[in-house]
């Protein structure tokens, strides 16, 4: 045994291969759809000016359970909610019924294109010159040339997948686009049929909920009329001015000087 050598074998290639790839992407949209039915009533039918001021005054006190809103007091319920408008005087009960509707869509496209490339790919062997354990130059040539070209079919693949894979990031944002597009077709649909069902279903509820929002407003309206009487008998010097409240019942006692 003498003489360890290596030998080095060079391999070219001219790569010119068409490839495809098919790609997708999906999305998912999601959004809360609401069904109304709301009914109004005049208070000011009802009611005189001193009781609509105590009324008012009673709904922007800080213990009243109303807040302010935009063009006066709103309540919120169990199913639904009250909104008492100040400057039309009325009191708008609404039921509501939300579910939140998903739906997703998708987008596909097939991707092609060829790829041309001259590639190249060096492998080495070890021999010995006399041929020790059957490591001939002969042998270590051809191992040599084995690995250089696997190595090119390595290299080819590689490209290839890096073209695939280029084209494929290039038509993501549209891809994602189409499929966002879809999804939000698909959801606009199920949210329209879906607000029909809810809008049905907030109709059957809209007594239940009208009867919390008036016990609610009824008993604000209590306490309106309570501070009016009171404020009058204040006014006018009335004497013995007696007040209690018993559950549901209110009694106001006074005397006025004839």
């Amino acid at each position: 045994m003498c003489n360890p050598r290596k030998i080095t074998v060079t391999a070219t290639r001219e790569l010119a291969e068409a490839w495809q790839r098919e790609v997708s992407r999906t999305a998912a949209l999601s959004a809360e759809v609401l069904g109304e039915a709301r009914v109004s009533q005049h208070v000011d039918e009802s009611l005189g000016g001193p009781a609509l001021q105590a009324l008012e005054a009673a709904l922007g006190g800080g213990d009243s359970g109303w807040r302010e809103v935009e063009d006066g007091y709103r309540l919120d319920v169990e199913g639904g909610y009250a909104v008492y408008h100040v400057d039309e005087r009325t009191l708008e009960i609404v039921a509501v019924r939300q579910e939140v509707v998903e739906a997703t869509g998708e987008a596909r496209a097939v991707l092609q294109g060829e790829v041309r490339d001259s590639l190249s790919a060096e492998r080495q062997a070890g021999y010995y010159e006399d041929g020790y354990a059957g490591r001939t130059r002969e042998r270590a040539e051809a191992e040599a040339n084995q690995a250089a070209q696997r190595g090119l079919d390595a290299a080819a693949r590689e490209r290839i997948e890096q073209a695939g894979t280029a084209a494929e990031a290039a038509a993501d944002s549209e891809l994602r686009a189409r499929a966002e597009a879809a999804a939000r077709t698909r959801l606009e649909q199920a949210a329209a049929a879906q607000r029909e069902e809810l809008d049905r279903q907030a109709a059957t509820h809209l007594a239940a909920v009208g009867l919390r929002c008036r016990q609610a407003f009824h008993a604000l309206l209590a306490r309106a009329y309570r501070d009016a009487i009171l404020a009058y008998a204040r006014r006018h010097g009335a004497e013995g001015v007696q007040c209690q409240e018993n559950g549901d019942v209110l009694e106001i006692e006074f005397q006025l000087q004839s």
